[in-house]
C-alpha cells in the first residue's frame, strides 16, 4: 500500500486552503475592512507558497528539526503533531523554484508575514491605516509568480470572475513599470550626452570604464545579490555592473589536465540588479532587468579544489 502524506504537508490541501483564505479576504474587502483583507491575503500567500514547495516534495515544507514532520512528509506517520518551516525559510526556498521569484518578491512577502505575525501575536496593529494600494500590486505580482510555479493561474485560483481585478492591477503595474524603465534609460542617456558633448571625450570616457576596478566603488560593494559581473549599460553603453542570485552550478567540461587537483565550476546567476556609475542608471528586479533589455542570467567560472572524500585507513 502506497504511503500517504499528511494533509498538513499535502500540496492539494494547502492549495485549497489558500483559496478559502483569499476568498475570505475578498469578503472583507467587499465590507471595506482593509485590515482583515490584508490579514487573510497574507495567510493565503503563505499557504500558496507552501503548496508550491510541496508540489516539488512535501519534505521542503517540513520543519527540518522535527523528525516526526520529516517522516510524515515521506509518508510515515509517527505523530499527529506536524511542524512546518517559518515564512522566511519558505520565501527563501521559493527563490530556488522559479527565477522570476526574485529578491524583491521575497522582501515583499517577508514584510507581509512580519506584519501578520505582529497582528496575531502582539498588541501592535500593523495593518491599521494601511490602504490596499500600499501592498496590493506587489502582493498580486508575487502571487502570480507562485501560481506559475504550480502551472496555475489567477483564474484557476480565484475563479474567472474574481480574477479580473487582480489581473487588471497586474496589467496596469506592468505597463507602468515598462514605461518607467524606458523613461529612466532615456533620461540617463540624454543626461550623459549633454554632460559629454564632445564625441572624442565621450568615447574616451566609455573606453575608460572598461578598465575600472569595481571593488574600489562602494556602490558595487553594497549591491544586493552575489556574483558581480560587468555588463554594458543600456543607456550610455558604458561598462556597468550587474549582480544576482546563484541559480545553478555545474562542473565545467573544460578542465586542466596538468592540474588534477583543481576543477572549474560554471556558476549561473539570475540578474536582479544593475548599476552604471557613468550615467547613474539603476535597475532592480528581474522585471526591470527584462524591460531594460539586459540578459536575464549570466555565467561565471570559478576554480575549486577537488573533493576526493575522506581517506580510509587500514588500522
Amino acid at each position: 500500500m502506497k504511503p500517504t502524506t499528511n494533509p498538513a504537508l499535502e500540496r492539494d490541501a494547502l492549495y485549497a486552503k489558500s483559496q478559502v483564505y483569499i476568498r475570505r479576504g475578498f469578503r472583507a474587502q467587499a465590507d471595506e475592512d482593509t485590515e482583515e483583507y490584508q490579514l487573510w491575503a497574507s495567510l493565503a500567500l503563505e499557504l500558496l507558497g507552501k503548496a508550491a514547495l510541496a508540489k516539488v516534495h512535501p519534505a521542503l515544507i517540513a520543519d527540518p528539526n522535527h523528525s516526526q514532520s520529516l517522516f510524515a512528509a515521506c509518508g510515515r506517520q509517527l505523530s499527529p503533531e506536524i511542524r512546518t518551516i517559518a515564512a522566511h525559510t519558505l520565501f527563501e526556498r521559493l527563490s530556488h523554484i522559479d527565477k522570476a521569484f526574485d529578491s524583491r518578491h521575497k522582501k515583499i512577502c517577508e514584510q507581509m508575514a512580519l506584519r501578520r505575525n505582529a497582528e496575531l501575536h502582539s498588541g501592535e496593529s500593523p495593518f491599521s491605516g494601511m490602504s490596499p494600494e500600499a501592498w496590493e500590486r506587489e502582493f498580486w505580482g508575487a502571487v502570480e509568480v507562485v501560481l506559475k510555479m504550480q502551472a496555475e493561474s489567477l483564474e484557476s485560483w480565484l475563479g474567472a470572475e474574481d480574477s479580473k481585478t487582480p489581473a487588471q492591477i497586474l496589467e496596469q503595474a506592468e505597463e507602468a513599470m515598462q514605461w518607467a524603465v524606458k523613461h529612466r534609460i532615456e533620461r540617463c542617456k540624454e543626461d550623459f550626452t549633454k554632460k559629454y558633448q564632445d564625441p572624442k571625450q565621450r568615447a574616451k570616457i566609455l573606453e575608460d570604464t572598461k578598465k575600472f576596478r569595481y571593488w574600489e566603488w562602494p556602490q558595487f560593494i553594497n549591491m544586493a545579490g552575489e556574483g558581480l559581473d560587468m555588463a554594458e549599460c543600456p543607456a550610455c553603453t558604458a561598462t556597468g555592473m550587474r549582480s544576482g542570485s546563484l541559480w545553478n552550478e555545474e562542473v565545467s567540461d573544460e578542465q586542466d589536465p596538468e592540474d588534477p587537483g583543481t576543477e572549474w565550476v560554471d556558476l549561473t546567476y539570475v540578474t536582479e540588479e544593475f548599476f552604471c556609475p557613468t550615467c547613474g542608471l539603476r535597475l532592480f528586479g528581474t522585471k526591470e532587468i527584462e524591460a531594460g533589455g539586459l540578459s536575464e542570467e549570466y555565467t561565471k567560472s570559478e576554480a575549486r579544489g577537488r573533493d576526493f572524500g575522506e581517506e580510509y585507513g587500514n588500522d
